[in-house]
């Protein structure tokens, strides 16, 4: 009997049922489209934030390495203090195999360009590496993706070098024509491949292959330190769990991507040699994070509040709609719990009707967003459903609250009083 009064009150007032189903489907779609970002499009925005460059370092220990932010210039290491090239095939058999998404060594000479002075760095451009699971490819173009050249990379181990712009210009050198490279009385003739716009200081170094330095500067094999960028995810505040009082806390914080876990892991990898996370690298990316999500969270409290309100208003309107057949129903004896559950269950089952639209709604806005931002395909999140509905009962109860009270105030006598 009450599923039969509750189906046929709704039936009775479709415009009423559908426009508060749409106020709740669409505050609902806002949030779970929100949601879904927020768990998407971590890792997109971490590529997107690694286009500013390598944002871990691996040096030996001990090595001196005065860093320069804005144009990452780091100091040679001391003289016989090296890591083996071979260090990048070691981080790529650690845990965080899957988190680096390119690395490079880097081995700096101070040299002489057609006779005048100029910082060279030898490192990768497009290498490739032999895996288990096929050949990835790494280097200096994968480090600095908006790094533009102007003609070609030089070619790995080839007798090339690349310009910055600024000692391009100072050079007068351009793609095509060759420069002789001197250091320590040894010379060396290489073709200029491209000029390179980087920004900062790296516009006043060259670039070359770096078994080209290694034979001119006698260090086979040896390397000053090794560019990593990875994806990370800020550290909480505090320290780790403990292992003895929460094991399982423990774990779940060892195996998450921050940056002090992924440099540890790393550095496991090289004997000899450490990890370093360039720190305000890294707390500007979390920092980025961070405030988007604190702005997706706003954004999704603002539209449930946005579909609250417009529920009460749909309810309160069907109340004083409805005030002779609610006076009508007190008049023959239903209690208030009865009313209460009539009025409640209404809304419920419209808001969970809300809710199911929204979620799928939401999800599609959310796979177009991320298409169309990131280049990425969103997929639909399962786990999203049961968030979106319980989100779409609480709006409900939220809703009929007011109206309710406003319901139960309602005096059967005056209202059918008034009526012809």
């Amino acid at each position: 009997m009450f599923v039969r009064l509750l189906l046929a009150s709704l039936a009775a007032r479709r415009l009423r049922v559908l426009l508060a189903l749409l106020a709740v489907a669409l505050g609902v779609a806002v949030s779970t489209a929100l949601a879904t970002l927020s768990l998407q499009v971590g890792d997109d925005l971490a590529r997107t934030l690694r286009a500013a460059g390598p944002n871990f370092v691996a040096q030996p220990v001990g090595a001196a390495w005065p860093l320069d932010l804005g144009g990452a210039d780091v100091a040679p290491a001391r003289a016989g203090v090296s890591l083996p090239v071979g260090s990048v095939e070691r981080m790529r058999r650690s845990f965080w195999k899957n988190a680096i998404l390119a690395a490079a060594p880097e081995l700096t000479a101070e040299a002489l360009l057609d006779g005048r002075p100029a910082s060279v760095h030898g490192t990768w451009f497009a290498h490739p590496l032999t895996e288990s699971d096929g050949v990835w490819t790494t280097g200096l173009s994968g480090l600095h993706p908006t790094w533009t050249v102007t003609g070609r990379w030089p070619a790995e181990s080839a007798d090339e070098i690349a310009l910055g712009r600024d000692l391009a210009a100072r050079l007068g050198r351009h793609d095509g024509q060759f420069v002789t490279m001197g250091i320590e009385g040894r010379a060396r003739r290489l073709l200029v491949t491209g000029v390179v716009r980087a920004g900062g200081r790296d516009d006043a170094k060259a670039f070359a292959p770096i078994e080209v330095l290694q034979a001119m500067t006698e260090r086979p094999e040896g390397a000053d330190r090794v560019w990593v960028s990875a994806l990370v995810v800020p550290a909480p505040a505090g320290a780790a769990p403990d292992a003895g009082r929460d094991p399982a806390g423990y774990e779940r914080y060892m195996c998450s991507p921050y940056p002090g876990n992924v440099a540890r892991e790393l550095a496991a990898q090289l004997p000899g040699g450490e990890v370093l996370p360039l720190a305000e690298v890294v707390a500007g990316e979390g920092m980025v994070v961070s405030r988007l999500n604190v702005l997706l969270l706003l954004l999704a409290l603002a539209a449930l509040a946005a579909a609250t309100l417009g529920l009460i208003a749909t309810t309160t309107a069907s109340v004083v709609e409805r005030r002779t057949d609610i006076g009508l129903m007190r008049s023959l004896g239903a209690s208030s719990r009865e009313l209460a559950a009539l009025l409640m269950g209404e809304t419920v089952l419209i808001s969970l009707a809300g809710g199911a639209t929204g979620w799928l709604l939401g999800s599609l806005a959310a796979a177009a967003v991320r298409g169309s931002t990131f280049g990425a395909g969103g997929v639909l999140e399962p786990l999203l459903l049961p968030l979106a509905l319980a989100l779409a009962v609480a709006v409900a109860v939220i809703g009929t609250l007011g109206p309710l009270r406003l319901a139960l105030r309602l005096d059967p006598a005056t209202v059918l009083r008034d009526q012809p």
